[in-house]
């Protein structure tokens, strides 16, 4: 998937200059210029050019595998949005991170980085697409294909509710970008959810989330429009053909998989070494479901080693990979070695990453070890300070010198560090905190307390005013309008 190369069709400044280049596939070139523009630009690089370039030029070294690089930048964006409002420091500082989990297979951190973009009425139209499609890939990558779906189709109607005349000169482009997101996972789903497959059990399970798979022919005739709609880019016509070839194969044509090193082999030439190992994976997968064993080997041959696999994180598929060629060449006893892992592996990053997706949990007064976005955001000496914030947020009379003087720094100290990583005052962190809990409780049965009121009190929150226009804030709705979802909805009393 090129998704890190694909946000440029996002951009709306500067960075836009370098789509066409990106488009072509040349992520090393494209990152090279927005690094000597960035370095043009000396004591002024600042505002929407040089955040929209840093963005960018990180993206592009995360698909070159490059991600110390990108981190460098993502915080050098960070730097450049000092001036912008400060509602877009806090979108960014979102979506870099989100991105760069998204990267790192950090899923419940993406999720939560993107959905708060998307919900950030500080973010641009273009943001919040952009962030809506990353959110849709991280709930792929959990086997959620409903929840991708809808991720989707809200960015559809975002787009299809502005009014022409406030949609920005790249909405062509957007409404492309989510058409070949959607056409990506759309083709993903129908390789892993394949009949010849059924032990995929990440893939395979009756869980909520199972999705629909769409008729073959229905994805061949949307990638081919997709295929019209971007001539001219070899970035994209290469890869919508690829991913053709992928569905005739599961269609019968299995002769056509031939052409898979070809692509593979431009994509090294391109340097794109993510997409590479990306496609390496999914081609293996057709070609088990084919029966075609030596060419699953001989695209599997190149990951044989630690280093060739990526982040050391969820690599649970390569296994299953491995265990299916093993079944297939009669190796039995490495065939259960490959397959129990894969089988532990996939139930621990559902068990992690799904729960991490959520709110964190209160228990007695303090919270679980999950480490959410904005914690590693955050230098490590005032991670000490989240964490803190987070343990005692159901105090009402918490205060930012407390927190300050918990890891022994001024109250100055401490705002200035969360203005500057996360785009937000402790006091707004500790705000948005309390009433992502409160909703979460409203939404159980089990958590939400007699009244509305008293379930924001174990929170913190004892003014009915406050915890309303808070919660108003954050979920463009109320407290009252949470529970009417509920099938059984508790009055709302003050």
């Amino acid at each position: 998937m090129y998704f890190c190369m694909l946000t440029a069709m996002t951009r709306s400044s500067t960075a836009r200059d370098l789509l066409p280049m990106v488009l072509d596939g040349r992520a090393k070139q494209a990152a090279s210029l927005a690094l000597a523009t960035l370095e043009g630009m000396g004591a002024t690089r600042h505002g929407e050019p040089a955040v929209e370039l840093a963005s960018l030029a990180a993206d592009l070294m995360l698909v070159q595998d490059c991600p110390e690089d990108a981190e460098d930048l993502y915080r050098q964006a960070l730097v450049s949005a000092a001036t912008s409002p400060r509602g877009q420091v806090r979108v960014i500082s979102c979506r870099n991170i989100g991105m760069l989990s998204l990267y790192q297979r950090r899923y419940g951190a993406a999720a939560n980085s993107f959905q708060r973009v998307a919900e950030d009425d500080a973010a641009t139209l273009a943001q919040q697409v952009e962030a809506l499609a990353g959110l849709a890939l991280t709930h792929h990558a959990l086997g959620r294909n409903e929840l991708a779906t809808q991720a989707l189709d809200e960015a559809v109607d975002r787009l299809d509710g502005t009014p022409a005349d406030g949609l920005m000169p790249a909405a062509a482009s957007l409404r492309l970008f989510v058409r070949i997101t959607r056409a990506e996972l759309a083709v993903q789903y129908a390789i892993r959810t394949s009949g010849a497959l059924a032990d995929h059990v990440f893939w395979q399970s009756d869980s909520v989330y199972a999705g629909v798979r769409r008729d073959e022919t229905e994805l061949l005739a949307e990638l081919q429009s997709c295929q019209a709609a971007a001539v001219g880019h070899a970035l994209l016509t290469q890869r919508l053909a690829q991913l053709a070839v992928l569905v005739r194969a599961g269609m019968g044509q299995a002769r056509g998989l031939v052409s898979v090193h070809e692509y593979l082999a431009w994509l090294r030439r391109m340097h794109l070494a993510a997409p590479e190992r990306e496609g390496r994976l999914e081609s293996a997968l057709v070609a088990i479901a084919t029966n075609s064993p030596e060419l699953a080997r001989s695209l599997l041959e190149p990951l044989g080693t630690r280093q060739d696999e990526g982040p050391q994180r969820w690599n649970f598929e390569l296994s299953y990979c491995r265990a299916k060629l093993c079944e297939m060449t009669g190796q039995n006893e490495e065939c259960h070695r490959h397959y129990q892992r894969y089988a532990l592996e996939s139930a621990r990053c559902l068990r992690s990453e799904a729960q991490a997706a959520s709110p964190a949990v209160a228990v007695k007064g303090r919270m679980t070890e999950t480490r959410d976005e904005a914690e590693l955001a955050l230098p490590a000496k005032y991670r000490r300070a989240y964490r803190y914030l987070l343990a005692q947020m159901d105090r009402a009379d918490l205060s930012v010198r407390e927190i300050a003087e918990h890891i022994g720094v001024s109250e100055r100290a401490v705002q200035s560090a969360f203005r500057t990583h996360l785009g937000m005052t402790p006091v707004e962190v500790l705000r948005r905190c309390r009433v992502e809990r409160i909703r979460d409780d409203l939404l159980s049965a089990e958590g939400c307390g007699p009244t509305v009121i008293e379930t924001a009190a174990r929170w913190g929150i004892r003014n009915r005013s406050t915890l309303v226009s808070s919660y108003r804030k954050h979920f463009r709705e109320t407290p009252a309008d949470t529970l009417a979802r509920r099938e059984a909805p508790a009055v709302f009393h003050a």
